[in-house]
């Protein structure tokens, strides 16, 4: 009898397994605002923010060009201070010696284009300013304080041609030196770096002085957040995803200043949601639709 039930409803039975099968695998797969932690696992909302509000420091991955990620981080700080509203934002846009013109800026003594003037935004950064105006304000809005976390071209390479013993600490804000890059992040780099269109000619003294000068980005944001956290409040760093995936770059060199308290987000695109992020890549994924994002065509 059993062989009877089975040959006679194949028609019904296979379709049907398909069809839960399918309907399973879509709800596996996170809609367009859902967080996920570190191995892909669906967060409430609620959930996550808090978590992050207890951190020393956190910080939000960008592609710089794109809005959607300057949206979803401006969403996050909103959150955020709801629940820590003792908080910094870290900024890798701008090197230390623009910290008065932030202070100015959240002090409403600066207009927009005073602000881009004062700042050498065009010079410094290059970045379309229209992406980083909501945030901007809503720091003004909020009185959150603003710190520049970068370095000048001309201290970078300073730091790299000199060594750090050789650059005053006055000179160079007290950073100390970093911490040296993991093989893991020496081998992203040399592929990063293999790239460029002078690396067949630039041998590996040229890849020893790439690898540094990233050390010199990573150790000046990672030195800053630092700097805030000991005040006792929230520092969200807003940077490259470079500085912070897989736990390389400015993580690294967090752990090394004993900044124990920090987490990493990046935000991850809808039609790779369904697959779990890789491993170690970050503490926690945002998803975006970008689709969502582009403005429709004029009629």
């Amino acid at each position: 009898m059993p062989l009877h039930l089975t040959t006679a409803l194949p028609a019904l039975t296979i379709p049907l397994i398909i069809s839960l099968s399918a309907e399973a695998q879509a709800s596996s797969c996170p809609a367009p605002g859902q967080w996920l932690d570190g191995k892909g696992s669906p967060v409430a909302t609620d959930v996550m923010m808090r978590d992050l509000a207890k951190q020393q420091v956190v910080m939000l991955g960008e592609r710089h060009d794109q809005r959607a990620h300057h949206r979803w981080q401006l969403q996050t700080l909103a959150g955020l201070h709801a629940l820590r509203p003792d908080m910094v934002i870290g900024l890798e846009m701008l090197p230390r010696k623009a910290q008065p013109v932030l202070d100015d800026w959240v002090a409403g003594a600066l207009s927009e284009a005073a602000f881009l003037e004062a700042s050498d935004w065009f010079g410094t950064w290059g970045y379309d300013p229209e992406l980083y105006w909501p945030i901007l304000h809503f720091a003004r809005m909020q009185d959150v304080p603003l710190k520049a976390l970068n370095v000048t071209p001309e201290l970078q390479r300073r730091l790299v041609r000199d060594g750090w013993d050789a650059v005053p600490s006055d000179d160079r804000f007290g950073m100390t030196a970093p911490a040296p890059a993991s093989p893991a992040y020496r081998a992203d780099l040399a592929d990063v770096f293999a790239a460029h269109d002078h690396a067949a000619n630039a041998g590996d003294e040229g890849l020893e002085h790439f690898i540094d000068a990233q050390l010199v980005w990573d150790r000046a944001m990672a030195s800053g957040l630092a700097e805030a956290s000991a005040e006792g409040k929230l520092v969200v760093g807003l940077m490259g995803l470079r500085h912070l995936s897989d736990g390389h770059g400015v993580p690294h060199q967090l752990d090394d200043l004993g900044v124990a308290e920090h987490l990493s987000l990046l935000p991850r695109r809808l039609d790779a949601a369904c697959r779990p992020p890789p491993a170690g890549r970050a503490d926690g994924f945002f998803i975006l639709d970008q689709r969502r994002e582009e403005a429709p065509a004029a009629p």
